[in-house]
């Protein structure tokens, strides 16, 4: 997560080609609402443990996850395996979580992945956090599924409270000034439709 103290703003056309590598995903991937990041990170070839996995085994390696090089709490990580040919995402579930905040995790490290990140930073972290949040509630379903509050996106999307309540307000805000004028955004609306 950014911290309080670092305030940024991303470009439009990084919004874009996010937003655009997310519709691809739903339509190519044939997603259907409300998602399961745990299954998109297995379609795509990505392996998902869990920091219990290696907790009992290697102690000090678990708290190398679970503990940045800056001692705060980690909710998940994410790196390629030359071995395995594969991604591995890790995620902290021995901290207490809900199951909506650790399949976030997983949608915000495949943000991580997908947008290439190499180094940990606060505008990488800005961007998988708007890359899981986008894909698990893009703004112009909350539109066709007609959600009137953040409980409503909450409720059909299965996210947590938090992420619901800030996707409304990403959606008011495209509502008011955005609507449906991208292609890829039509795109997307046209695949729901047909389901």
């Amino acid at each position: 997560m950014v911290s309080d103290e670092v305030r940024l703003e991303l470009p439009r056309k990084l919004y874009d080609r996010i937003e655009e590598d997310v519709v691809k995903m739903h339509i190519e991937l044939e997603l259907s609402i409300p998602l399961k990041p745990s299954d998109i990170a297995k379609r795509l070839g990505f392996l998902v443990r869990r920091f219990s996995d290696i907790a009992s085994v290697n102690n000090d390696m678990m708290s190398a996850y679970r503990n940045g090089d800056d001692g705060k709490r980690r909710d998940g990580i994410s790196y390629y395996d030359p071995a395995q040919k594969t991604y591995i995402i890790w995620i902290n579930d021995l901290d207490t979580f809900s199951e909506e905040h650790d399949e976030f995790t997983i949608m915000h490290e495949i943000g991580h992945i997908r947008m290439g990140h190499k180094v940990d930073s606060p505008l990488a972290e800005m961007i998988a956090n708007y890359y899981a949040a986008y894909m698990l509630v893009p703004s112009p379903l909350v539109s066709l599924y007609k959600c009137e509050c953040f409980e409503d996106i909450c409720d059909r999307f299965k996210t947590s409270l938090d992420c619901a309540f800030n996707c409304w307000n990403r959606y008011l805000n495209w509502e008011a000034y955005f609507g449906i004028k991208k292609q890829y955004e039509r795109d997307l609306i046209d695949y729901y439709e047909k389901k």
